[in-house]
């Protein structure tokens, strides 16, 4: 039976650094001292008093009850910024590999002393807040960051929203934790020092699609089975449950930022024209850190006046892409494989949304009125360049222009033909 004389409720600290097994024998002896010494400075520095706090120690790092009533502002605010500057000077000469570089998390709850360790919920949860997969992505996806914090949902509730500490709510980015095997779900949120939350949520928020197609409601039959779960086992994810038939579906978080906007889109880009060359689609993508709000988004870029009228000019057998605000500032306006950020175009008189079509080096105008009869014939227009990027045989779309045009120099990246 546990003795409840020693039940208490305090502010856990879990610490891991970066890399710490691929390294030898010396360089974990030195990492090992270094991370003993940013700690107990960083807590210094930040008002803590690092002699009061009860620790267990796991070599590449810290599990720590941290006891003082008033510590909770001062660890997510000035223990933090000085963890941060401390590595920012310890890693400023080393190799990248080298590098000092952490994953902290943070919780309040219970504990109780055990044989080997603290037991309890509370030290359980913190833990898997450290070594969450989002936490470790956000870790690599940022190779300039020095680490990254993620807070438990009561941590922020009660601190962060509340405005208790000198981190604000918008410095922070929502992610879901779920690992079934271990029956652990929970909602943290994510903070990556020097880093815009913006380009954070690119990897964490939820990314979704949306579907669109011209000239019908449905999708044509199999466009699914042969077009859409292909594109994502292509690429190396497993598709979701509810794609089957659905416009408007959350994308897995192993696919985000310019794996989506890139690879993922060249993919369906290749397979519809494989199976169905004259179908014309609109793909939006949304970022929000409410699923539901993403996939609301999607559907709603990829339905869009602009997204409808460019589907138009392409001809058939197109792909539009339209992506919102968010998507084209956090990850499209910073390039990556296949993601062509002078591709895109944002529509005349919109706000909002940014469009491309795949195979155009910028979307083609929307095709103009015609002439009524008996106007003067247009004149001849001038010779203009076209550069085009991937696989595909015609570079501009049946109906793009409705006056003769000269075509110039045509560039393609790709397979030419």
């Amino acid at each position: 039976m546990t003795d409840d004389s020693q039940f208490s409720r305090t502010l856990l600290l879990a610490v891991d650094a970066w890399r710490y097994g691929t390294r030898d024998d010396r360089q974990q002896h030195d990492l090992q001292r270094a991370l003993a010494d940013v700690l107990r400075d960083a807590a210094v520095r930040g008002g803590l008093d690092p002699a009061r706090w009860r620790r267990q120690e796991a070599g590449d790092g810290v599990f720590a009850l941290i006891t003082d009533e008033s510590a909770e502002p001062k660890v997510i605010g000035p223990f933090v910024r000085e963890l941060d500057e401390w590595l920012r000077r310890h890693n400023h000469d080393l190799r990248p590999q080298a590098r000092l570089r952490l994953r902290v998390a943070v919780h309040h709850g219970v504990t109780l002393p055990g044989e080997l360790g603290y037991a309890g919920a509370a030290p359980v949860h913190v833990c898997r807040l450290r070594d969450a997969r989002a936490v470790r992505e956000a870790l690599e996806a940022f190779p300039e960051a020095n680490l990254v914090l993620a807070v438990s949902e009561p941590i922020f509730d009660g601190s962060v929203r509340q405005r208790h500490t000198s981190l604000t709510a918008e410095d922070f980015t929502r992610v879901e934790v779920a690992e079934p095997a271990k029956q652990f779900f929970a909602t943290a949120w994510v903070h990556v020092p020097g880093i815009d939350a913006g380009r954070v949520g690119a990897c964490l928020g939820t990314l979704a699609v949306g579907l669109r197609f011209a000239g019908t409601a449905a999708p044509p039959p199999g466009f699914f089975g042969q077009v859409v779960r292909p594109s994502f086992e292509a690429v190396g994810v497993p598709a979701p449950e509810s794609v089957e038939g659905d416009l408007a579906f959350r994308v897995p978080a192993a696919l985000a930022g310019t794996a989506l906007t890139g690879t993922w889109i060249e993919e369906v880009r290749k397979a519809a024209t494989a199976h169905f060359p004259h179908v014309r689609v609109a793909v939006g993508i949304a970022l929000a850190a409410d699923p539901a709000v993403a996939r609301a988004e999607a559907a709603e870029l990829a339905g869009a006046e602009p997204a409808g009228r460019l589907l138009a000019a392409t001809g058939q057998g197109r792909l539009v892409v339209v992506v919102s605000e968010r998507v084209h500032q956090v990850v499209v306006a910073r390039g990556g494989r296949l993601v062509f950020p002078e591709s895109y175009r944002r529509p005349d008189g919109e706000t909002g949304c940014w469009l491309r079509v795949p195979g155009h080096s910028v979307p083609p105008e929307p095709a103009p009125a015609p002439e009524p009869p008996g106007s003067a014939a247009p004149s001849a227009a001038q010779p203009v360049s076209a550069t085009t990027h991937g696989d595909h045989s015609t570079a501009i779309g049946h109906g793009t222009f409705t006056a003769p045009i000269t075509i110039g120099g045509v560039h393609r990246y790709g397979n030419p033909r």
